[in-house]
């Protein structure tokens, strides 16, 4: 058998690559049977029953490291997170939220902050995408503009053989972005779609695509995101910028919200973890408190 990666699936057939090349399979019907689905971006193994048409049968689907429910991919490297510093205005609550979500299913961040020449660096808003840098995020600022400079290379080299999900809030310029990255993408998808009469991006929020030996998905905006099956708890200890801290924390489940002897309202306090960054989490996890008690 052999070992290859779904890029894509289309009604039936599960589009799987291995050694540069793309095999259109099904899927085995005890797979079927247990309700074992093959998704973007899962490990599965094959076999090859007709080699002249590309065409093989999937055997069995490798555990996934993580997966992320809309859209469906699994097993995820990082995930690009596009962020405009204007137009639209940078907006700390949607990175955050995000941020906190992606980190928690413990998949790597990388911060993508957008059209940096539409504000100086002494900008307040600038100064607050550098303090993620500071606290040693992955952060890349690129320029409205598209120019193939210093910048962009970093990002070029942040995808390299990696298998990278770019998400961002709507004008962010992920769009943009992504077709600077991979031309005529969009159209691409388009043309799919349209033969197979779905919608104007049914096939990009579920594809893979190549670059630079990774592989790259687009995936919806921010407001589409769900924070499925992630408990108030859960995303306090999968929060990297608290995790230094949480253990001198008095109380094991501390939830770092106007509790008693807690490390992280003291390095607050100190300046060492940013105070936007703290007021977004208490707004999540407000958030979340209101969603469960509504479920």
């Amino acid at each position: 058998m052999k070992l290859g990666i779904v890029l894509k699936i289309l009604s039936e057939f599960v589009y799987v690559f291995f050694e540069n090349t793309i095999y259109i399979c099904n899927t085995k019907g005890n797979l079927r049977h247990n309700k074992e689905i093959p998704i973007t971006g899962d490990q599965v193994f094959f076999e090859i029953i007709n080699k002249d048409k590309n065409q093989g049968m999937i055997q069995k689907i490798n555990p996934r490291k993580n997966q992320l429910y809309r859209p469906k991919i699994a097993n995820i490297d990082q995930a690009i997170i596009v962020t405009s510093l204007r137009e639209p205005n940078f907006n700390t609550l949607t990175l955050n939220k995000y941020l906190f979500f992606i980190e928690t299913l413990s998949i790597e961040p990388v911060l993508l902050f957008t059209k940096t020449d539409l504000l100086n660096k002494d900008d307040k808003d600038y100064l607050k995408a550098l303090e993620y840098f500071k606290l040693g995020y992955k952060t890349i600022f690129i320029s409205n503009v598209f120019k193939v400079d210093e910048d962009f290379h970093s990002l070029e080299e942040v995808v390299k053989d990696k298998v990278s999900v770019f998400t961002g809030q709507t004008g962010a310029g992920k769009s943009t972005t992504l077709n600077n990255l991979i031309p005529n993408l969009f159209e691409k998808t388009q043309e799919i779609s349209k033969s197979l009469n779905r919608g104007k991006h049914t096939t990009t929020k579920n594809e893979l695509f190549h670059y630079n030996s990774g592989l790259i998905a687009d995936s919806p905006g921010f407001s589409s995101f769900q924070l499925k099956d992630i408990s108030p708890i859960d995303i306090t200890n999968g929060i990297r910028l608290f995790k230094n801290y949480r253990m001198k924390c008095k109380f094991n489940n501390c939830i770092h919200i106007n509790t008693p002897k807690c490390e992280v309202i003291k390095q607050l306090e100190l300046n060492n973890i940013p105070k936007f960054i703290y007021n977004d989490y208490v707004k999540v996890q407000n958030e979340l408190k209101d969603s469960f008690k509504k479920g």
